[in-house]
């Protein structure tokens, strides 16, 4: 969804997500990463936790969402640190790891839509209110407009129904930024609701 809301042709991941199993035996994520990071930021880009510029904006708006995701997950009665898919010791957030995962192109469409993308790109005071904005925003979920806290809430509150027996299946609708990137405004018109 974050290729196709930056203009590019996401048609070999589809093909890929489509090969995903449990546990990623033929290494599918790490194909798929191949193709995603160029797609979303231009051939040059390389992801790399440890560095500056386009990276260190994707790590900042990641914690956010990991934060968010966190106390989603607490508020709904799971203890964090059991994870689905993510196990580690010495990570007391493994849940939220996993429950953050169908959000982070959220975050990679927000630090795309920043200038400047690219070689110059700083993690500046700035750039950290642009993400915060961004993530905070409205976007666009089953003909809503909602806040990313509302959606990662009920998405943890589903699991946590899921887990206790009262749901058979987890709530994740496709979410869509309003407004391009949720950096434009959040969207809405005067009384609250989607322009």
């Amino acid at each position: 969804a974050a290729v196709r809301r930056l203009g590019g042709d996401g048609a070999r991941l589809a093909a890929l997500a489509g090969r995903v199993r449990s546990g990623d035996p033929d290494n599918v994520e790490a194909q798929a990463a191949r193709l995603y990071w160029p797609l979303c930021f231009g051939s040059d880009f390389t992801r790399d936790r440890d560095s500056g510029g386009v990276n260190a904006r994707l790590n900042y708006g990641y914690a956010i969402l990991r934060a968010m995701v966190g106390r989603a997950v607490c508020g709904a009665g799971l203890h964090p640190s059991l994870g689905l898919h993510h196990h580690n010791r010495y990570d007391a957030f493994c849940l939220a790891s996993d429950m953050m995962e169908p959000f982070r192109p959220l975050v990679d469409t927000v630090v795309a839509g920043m200038e400047p993308c690219g070689p110059g790109a700083e993690l500046d005071g700035a750039a950290k209110r642009a993400l915060l904005e961004g993530v905070c925003g409205r976007f666009a979920v089953e003909e809503e407009a909602r806040t990313l806290w509302d959606i990662v809430t009920r998405a943890c509150s589903s699991l946590a129904g899921v887990v206790g027996g009262a749901r058979r299946g987890l709530w994740l609708p496709p979410v869509e930024p309003l407004c391009g990137c949720g950096l434009q405004g959040d969207g809405l018109d005067d009384d609250g609701d989607a322009a």
